[in-house]
């Protein structure tokens, strides 16, 4: 099974330099996340290897969780041999899908979560 987290922390310090709410600022955060996890799974069941398919299907969202200073976003590969496709192993190549889905997701992260920040901040 190959699971990615992806946590954004340090969410505190951004707060006070926004002027935004504890609540209003993690929200924002979570949407941002929960959109981008979405598009992740969409990402990486278009680039699974499919021999039969299951791999593909078997790509799921956790729930995004939350702290009071943190947000993480999982995206899980449940087949049981994702991990040696993802990372190969001493007798197959790594046909990787779940990271380039991840590195393609992280600038519109960045963007829907400042773009979402935007409408809390206290500096309109």
């Amino acid at each position: 099974m190959a699971n990615t987290n992806v946590t954004w922390s340090g969410l505190d310090k951004l707060m006070e330099q926004l002027g935004a709410t504890a609540g209003a600022t993690i929200e924002a955060a979570s949407s941002a996340m929960k959109i981008t996890t979405g598009q992740v799974q969409a990402t990486a069941k278009q680039v699974a290897p499919k021999r039969t398919g299951y791999m593909a299907n078997n790509i799921s969202v956790e729930p995004v969780k939350k702290t009071a200073t943190s947000v993480t976003g999982t995206v899980d590969a449940k087949a049981d041999y994702s991990s040696f496709v993802e990372f190969g192993t001493y007798k197959m190549s790594a046909e990787p899908f779940i990271r380039p889905a991840v590195s393609a997701a992280q600038s519109f992260f960045i963007k829907m979560t400042m773009d979402k920040l935007k409408e809390v901040a206290a500096f309109k």
